[in-house]
């Protein structure tokens, strides 16, 4: 049930109307209320996300917080650009707790306590690439989805030395697309941002920050 739970219907509610970027993308936490769900974004997961993730502020910062345990609730946000304009993507996050006994590789150990997805296409013809911070997969380590091949991941950050620290990610999403699925679709078109913080499949309990994700030239 993982990946059909993971986005294959997070974002299908604001599909059927279309906003494609003409400008750089940021989407940050600011205009919220601490301790509320985030304004624009949607999960299927009904009620239960408000229980995973929240908005939570220290000094001046506000952020995503996301607090999984046992559980896999996906969120997301609806922005469709093209990655031959748009091909950068920066964001901050950061790991406070690791799920236990993890191997993003296979069913019983794919949960992460952060994860990020650029989601593309419309169902049933989804394909998502998934940034994962992982504890314990090699940095640049890229393969399928233990539950689809039309999920990509790709280990961004690995292991726990700088748990409670916000760290600052920089992927090419156009660059990153033509490596997973090739060069097949010349002006591949994203259509939202995910993010999934998890611990279902290895019943433990995972706590992630999420900040200033943005979608440059």
């Amino acid at each position: 049930m993982k990946f059909r739970q993971i986005l294959l219907t997070v974002l299908s509610a604001l599909w059927a109307f279309p906003l494609f970027a003409q400008s750089p993308i940021h989407i940050n936490f600011e205009a919220n209320a601490v301790g509320q769900f985030p304004a624009g974004w949607v999960s299927r997961g009904g009620n239960n996300a408000v229980e995973v993730y929240s908005v939570q502020a220290e000094g001046e910062k506000k952020f995503l917080h996301a607090d999984a345990k046992d559980t896999s609730i996906s969120i997301g946000y609806e922005r469709k650009w093209a990655l031959d304009e748009f091909p950068a993507l920066h964001w901050q996050w950061r790991a406070v707790l690791f799920p236990v006994g993890t191997n993003e590789r296979e069913r019983h150990g794919d949960d992460s306590v952060l994860g990020l997805y650029v989601v593309f296409g419309h169902r049933p013809f989804i394909k998502t690439i998934k940034y994962i911070w992982s504890d314990t997969l090699p940095v640049g380590a890229s393969f399928n989805s233990p539950f689809s091949k039309e999920a990509k991941m790709i280990v961004v950050r690995s292991g726990q030395a700088l748990t409670g620290t916000w760290v600052t990610e920089k992927r090419d999403v156009l660059a990153d697309y033509r490596l997973l699925f090739g060069e097949g679709e010349k002006t591949p078109v994203a259509a939202g941002i995910g993010i999934l913080t998890d611990s279902d499949n290895t019943h433990s309990h995972a706590i992630g920050g999420y900040a200033d994700i943005q979608i440059l030239p």
